[in-house]
């Protein structure tokens, strides 16, 4: 860790002239960006809009750090842990005027209270924490992310949300692919897209795969439900990374499994043709990539690292019950020797990185009771989600909602090997598809509430006509 003269992750020494004027520069970019979300609102508002809004908000989790749509008001780059700074980005712009725009829904459960209980919690851990800005700076996030799930479930209100959040994130496929295969011909064996590292392009793309292969299960025509699962298959093979290319394969492999049990169609069956063939091509080039990858990197050392990792966050967690503070597991880990202890290399690499399971990161930072609350959110959202879909399968928006939660499951499974949790473009994702998820499953219930309501009115009309006919006779 860089010696800063004891002034921590925020606070440095005066800046020269030419830096001032930059700050000056990032706070009028601030209040331009804030002062965009009144201006959106009045869009928001308008039905004929709100596609745009979600074509954007499925898209820019990929392209904010190409764009760089975000500005840190506060920013400490060389902290080492995984949050850099206080930062806003465009999508909080769209997310705050879609929440001043559109109609404010009635709130159907408890479940958001949960991530507002975590919220807190994870507030709380910037009292002992080593650097409390640190702390404040990945709480700063997560209320982002609060807003993010709230837009998503009032945008869930128009019919088209859906397929808009998923073109907009198979358009940034296209841009991804574009760079991994660029990447892949300049002789990099692990492609990372705009990323910046592999695995999180191979999470990021399944979490949009998946759903993309729910919109063609339903027959909804499109170029994004047709080329959708294909980008993503060559960019996960593209990726080299053996826990990309085996649950993205089988959350595509399960939802399509679980689809065509419930309805066959035609369309189901072009698509299991095609799967085979795909299965076909793609797996002996995998094989191949990862055999190169193999061959330059060792895997059992890197087995190894992984359980060294493991062994340090358990360590830590022993010892910190409540964590030991948002953001602060990489300095905790070096100052307290946890990494030492546990056998994890003695290089920059190794000993700046947290550990490989976000589940374990997430306890050792913030304590088991926050863990615990955000997995019966997301483990509470995911079952609503499943449940609404399994409900309703002959409502085309149960295979939206199957999709949904088939990527989100799939993405919980994948996070128990990497810490990327904890970055906000999969952080934005996550709780998009969630709140989109849960505002659909929402308006399928109501609907199946008032479709079941208006049957039994119509029984009950019958049955009185038929008893006033029969009352009618037996007068005659």
């Amino acid at each position: 860790m860089p010696d800063d003269g004891g002034r921590g992750p925020g606070r440095s020494a005066k800046a020269p002239p030419q830096c001032r004027r930059c700050v000056a520069l990032k706070w009028v970019f601030l209040l331009l960006l804030l002062s965009l979300s009144p201006a959106l609102a009045s869009y928001a508002r308008q039905p004929r809009y709100q596609p745009a809004f979600g074509f954007a908000m499925g898209a820019l989790p990929f392209l904010l750090g190409l764009l760089h749509l975000y500005v840190a008001p506060v920013s400490f780059p060389y902290w080492p842990g995984h949050t850099k700074g206080i930062e806003v980005s465009f999508i909080d712009a769209l997310a705050i005027a879609i929440l001043i725009g559109m109609p404010r829904r009635k709130p159907r459960g408890r479940l958001p209270w949960l991530f507002i209980a975590y919220i807190v919690v994870v507030a709380l851990t910037a009292t002992w924490a080593i650097d409390k800005l640190a702390a404040v700076g990945y709480t700063a996030q997560l209320i982002r992310m609060l807003l993010v799930f709230m837009a998503a479930r009032r945008l869930a209100a128009h019919p088209d949300s859906f397929k808009a959040v998923v073109a907009g994130g198979v358009c940034a496929l296209v841009i991804q692919l574009g760079y991994s295969v660029q990447q892949h011909f300049s002789g990099v064996l692990q492609a990372t897209g705009t990323l910046g590292a592999q695995n999180l392009l191979g999470l990021m793309t399944n979490l949009i795969a998946i759903p993309a292969l729910a919109l063609a299960l339903a027959n909804v025509r499109g170029w994004s439900a047709k080329t959708g699962p294909i980008m993503a298959l060559v960019i996960d093979v593209l990726t080299a990374s053996r826990a990309t290319l085996a649950f993205g394969a089988a959350g595509m492999a399960a939802l399509l499994l679980v689809s065509s049990k419930w309805r066959w169609t035609s369309r189901k069956a072009q698509l299991f043709g095609l799967a085979g063939v795909a299965a076909l091509v793609v797996a002996p080039i995998a094989i191949t990539t990862i055999s190169k990858r193999a061959h330059s990197n060792n895997v059992e050392s890197s087995n190894a690292e992984r359980e060294a990792f493991k062994a340090a966050a358990w360590m830590m967690i022993r010892d910190y019950p409540a964590g030991v503070g948002a953001n602060c597991y990489v300095v905790i880990s070096n100052i307290g020797n946890y990494a030492s202890r546990a056998g994890v290399n003695a290089t920059s690499g190794s000993r700046s990185t947290n550990v490989h399971d976000s589940y374990l990161l997430v306890t050792a930072e913030t304590g088991m009771v926050s863990v615990i609350l955000l997995m019966v959110f997301i483990g509470g959202g995911i079952l609503k989600i499943m449940r609404t879909a399994f409900k309703n399968r002959k409502d085309r928006r149960g295979e939206y909602l199957l999709g949904i939660g088939m990527s989100l499951l799939t993405a919980g499974l994948h996070l128990k090997y990497e810490w990327a949790f904890v970055i906000y473009p999969v952080q934005y994702l996550m709780f998009l598809y969630l709140g989109l998820g849960m505002g659909i499953a929402e308006q399928v219930s109501a609907d199946a509430d008032a479709a079941r309501r208006a049957k039994r009115t119509a029984e009950r009309q019958v049955r009185e006509g038929a008893e006033l006919e029969a009352g009618q006779g037996m007068a005659s």
